[in-house]
């Protein structure tokens, strides 16, 4: 009688198992901030790799996000939502003690979303007054 053994886990998915649930809030709150004020962020990666003016750059972001701003915002609330869901359905798995609490998640990534936002809000608008 011989027993197979499962498939090794990849390096990858062991390190995503293996940090702690506060982390993940924090990662997922910083990126749904990222995806929310990216419509200005882009303008300046794009002076700082010298494809373009400042001037064009900051034209670019005012144009962007008085025109598209609730695209993006939208785009950030959408991305903290799914993650969320994607990670309460993997801890379903999990032991009733070992889930992590949703509401404190959800305040967790709130809060970093919104202080990520204002924080590239704030860099970004000084940068803009700066360039023009």
């Amino acid at each position: 009688m011989s027993f197979v053994s499962a498939p090794e886990r990849s390096h990858r998915e062991r390190l995503r198992d293996e940090r702690p649930p506060r982390q993940r809030s924090v990662s997922i709150g910083a990126l749904a901030g990222l995806v929310g004020i990216s419509c200005c962020v882009y303008p300046i990666v794009l002076v700082l790799l010298g494809l373009s003016t400042a001037v064009a750059a900051v034209d670019l972001g005012n144009r962007l996000f008085n025109e598209w701003g609730w695209a993006f915002k939208s785009a950030g609330v959408a991305f903290a939502a799914t993650a969320i869901v994607m990670h309460r359905r993997r801890a379903k798995a999990c032991a009733i003690d070992a889930r992590p609490n949703l509401w404190r998640r959800l305040a967790v990534v709130a809060a970093i979303g919104v202080a990520t936002y204002s924080g590239l809000y704030w860099l970004t608008t000084w940068l803009g007054n700066t360039a023009s």
